[in-house]
């Protein structure tokens, strides 16, 4: 196991429990949106912080063993096919919509957005917004932002912790206020504003909007919004796993861990690596050299290996490349 030292983004709705609740060295950033924990993307990189390649980026690293082993995708891009963010929204974040691979490699050079939201923790009244909540129309849409009814036609949902939601390419979305989430998403940063509030930026403008793009990737159809009790849990000893997505760029995996216990990692055909993020609670991976402790908050790069023995109290995402 590799521990990864993240890349921060000091977006203006950030709060500060990455700092604080985290302990995370964030350094003179006195509010923190975004924490890049597994990321090769030229916008901010994640870097190895310990060992033969520390201070080394994940690109870098890569380079070094070969982009192979991070199969097809890495191959031929040069880059990893997801990655992994934590964000705490201190504030409602913009309505958005992120394009399709198709549309964004026309339009931006840049992968599409088809993410995924675990919720680590939810303050009281929290919500997301995910669809529109009847089938509507361009025209509609364009309407309700000008008038600032958009929420009006969103799903809006209340979350807790432990929910998880998968976002596909073209739904509208915005995480409310109170939301602290682990983010799978594939490697792209594109994102069109619909509508933010009228909110302003650090020297007082106004932030930008990208409402033609945004209209042209839009879903309209109704989203039916269903939580989904049942869900493919699986209880292995004292511990158990869910599939929580299975995407072509990414599976997440979470596996709950109440004592000391051996997990079968699930194998790739395509990758030798995973990323390992604890999202709560802590414990000990045990390792050839020793214990390797992990607690929430905090990723690591996992080699595919043999099972994988785990001891603790804590809960982990494995997301396979």
């Amino acid at each position: 196991m590799i521990q990864l030292q993240p890349v921060f983004k000091d977006y203006i709705w950030g709060g500060t429990k990455i700092r604080d609740f985290f302990r995370k060295n964030t350094g003179n950033l006195d509010r923190i949106a975004e924490s890049w924990e597994f990321s090769s993307h030229v916008e901010g990189q994640s870097r190895i912080a310990s060992g033969e390649y520390a201070g080394k980026t994940l690109s870098e690293f890569f380079a070094a063993v070969g982009w192979s082993k991070v199969g097809g995708f890495g191959r031929e891009n040069r880059n990893l096919p997801c990655m992994v963010k934590f964000i705490d929204a201190c504030e409602n974040l913009s309505i958005q919509v992120h394009p399709t691979d198709n549309y964004a490699i026309r339009h931006e050079r840049d992968n599409g957005k088809n993410e995924m939201w675990y919720i680590m923790s939810a303050e009281e009244g929290a919500f997301i917004y995910v669809g529109f909540n009847k089938n509507t129309s361009r025209k509609e849409v364009l309407r309700r932002i000008q008038d600032h009814s958009i929420e009006e036609i969103l799903n809006k949902v209340p979350v807790r912790k432990g929910d998880s939601f998968f976002i596909p390419a073209g739904t509208v979305h915005a995480i409310g206020a109170g939301c602290f989430i682990c983010e799978i998403q594939q490697t792209s940063n594109v994102t069109y504003r619909l509508y933010d509030y009228d909110r302003r930026d650090r020297d007082g403008r106004l932030r930008p909007l990208q409402i033609k793009k945004a209209l042209e990737v839009l879903d309209y159809h109704h989203l039916q919004v269903l939580q989904d009790e049942q869900s493919g849990l699986y209880h292995i000893g004292s511990a158990s796993s869910k599939m929580l997505a299975r995407t072509n760029w990414f599976t997440v995996t979470k596996y709950d861990v109440d004592g000391d216990l051996q997990i079968s990692v699930m194998r790739s055909p395509y990758s030798l690596y995973k990323a390992f993020v604890v999202v709560d609670g802590e414990g000990d991976v045990v390792m050839p050299n020793g214990p390797q402790h992990i607690k929430a908050g905090y990723t690591w790069l996992l080699k595919q290996q043999a099972p994988l023995r785990i001891s603790g109290h804590c809960s982990v995402l494995i997301i396979n490349l």
